[in-house]
């Protein structure tokens, strides 16, 4: 029945995608006038004047990415091959206040493929409570906006990112978010995002659960507030809890800090996450994880023939899987980028990144990327 159900949901995303093709043949016009940031799919994207109910809106991207240094290894935080993708995104408006999208990545040099967003929101209230329901990503910290190639303006991701959070991290359940004025103050906004899921199977990139599975009955509750200033500069909080073992035993907690702001061109993020573990005497006992990173970035965009815009990034993150081990994994590391793009829709970026861990010598690695949107 499980794959009965997986199969059934990669039919309705390629019958919605031929059925976009088929607008899209009969001279739609697509607006490309747009930064890669912009790309993330977001039901706007489909708004209309006047509602047209039921017309699609598609688009997507496809990344390349090619090694220029030595220090290459197998691990999590050197491989490549997660990061050359093609990604497609598809959304529809099926009544006034109900809108519906999805995400289907194939990823790992296009071998693996992976349904990462399948949801349905209500409006409910003018944006201000909105009620989601199916496959999304967990609403934890400001990192997951900005996951993908277009809008990630290195090639990698954060450590914490991907050794405390599983990696893009989507679940199944139900979620209220919205966004609130602050005492009718267009300048100040409250935002809030909560969550009830399936929650996690296991700790790492290989907990997630997979489209209709579930280890357990437990329920993961959590979710991010927010306090938006001017549009520019944006603080919040996240807390996750739920049980991951079979036999609900044992929990794993996450709280996180962020702060981000930009202006002028110049844009800076932070991020902290701590996460609690629960774990059985025989295995070690409980222990605690922590990561950190801080970006900043300048772009700079005359909007002159084939030099839309060009931007220098500079990135450093640091982790700690385990406060019971010192090992390889616990390590800091410094990213320096520089991104081009030519026209709307491309876009070349270069980094080298400088990892040291504790119990190894550091490493120099070097990655560039090519990044074509629609």
């Amino acid at each position: 029945m499980i794959n009965a159900l997986k199969y059934l949901q990669v039919l309705l995303f390629v019958f919605m995608l031929f059925i976009d093709t088929l607008l899209l043949a009969q001279d739609q016009e697509i607006d490309l006038g747009r930064n890669p940031e912009e790309f993330l799919f977001d039901i706007d994207e489909v708004e209309l004047e006047v509602p047209e109910l039921l017309k699609p809106g598609f688009h997507g991207f496809a990344s390349i990415n090619v090694p220029f240094s030595q220090g290459m290894d197998e691990k999590a935080s050197s491989r490549i091959s997660d990061q050359t993708e093609l990604v497609l995104w598809f959304g529809t408006r099926i009544f006034k206040n109900l809108s519906f999208d999805t995400e289907f990545e194939l990823e790992n040099t296009f071998e693996k493929a992976e349904v990462d967003k399948f949801e349905l929101d209500w409006n409910i209230y003018e944006e201000k409570l909105v009620f989601r329901i199916g496959k999304f990503y967990y609403p934890f910290g400001i990192e997951r906006f900005v996951t993908h190639a277009p809008s990630n303006k290195l090639i990698d991701r954060p450590t914490p990112s991907k050794k405390i959070i599983p990696g893009t991290y989507s679940d199944v359940g139900v979620e209220l978010y919205g966004e609130i004025p602050f005492f009718n103050n267009n300048k100040m906004e409250f935002t809030y995002e909560l969550a009830l899921t399936n929650g996690l199977k296991g700790i790492g990139g290989r907990g997630r659960q997979e489209f209709v599975d579930d280890n357990n009955d437990n329920k993961a509750l959590g979710g991010r507030l927010g306090f938006e200033i001017m549009e520019c500069f944006e603080i919040g909080g996240s807390y996750s809890s739920g049980k991951y073992d079979d036999d609900e035993k044992y929990k794993i907690d996450f709280v996180g800090a962020d702060i981000s702001f930009e202006k002028w061109g110049f844009e800076m993020r932070g991020e902290y996450i701590r996460s609690n573990v629960e774990r059985s005497t025989e295995m070690g006992g409980d222990y605690d994880r922590d990561g950190y990173y801080f970006q900043a970035s300048y772009t700079y965009s005359p909007k002159r023939n084939y030099l839309n815009y060009i931007e220098g990034v500079v990135r450093f993150d640091s982790v700690d899987p385990n406060d019971l081990e010192t090992n390889d994994e616990d390590a800091d590391r410094v990213a320096i980028g520089v991104n081009y793009s030519p026209m709307d829709y491309a876009r070349i970026k270069f980094e080298y990144e400088l990892e040291n861990e504790a119990t190894e010598t550091p490493e120099h690695k070097g990655f560039v990327q090519i990044v074509f949107s629609w």
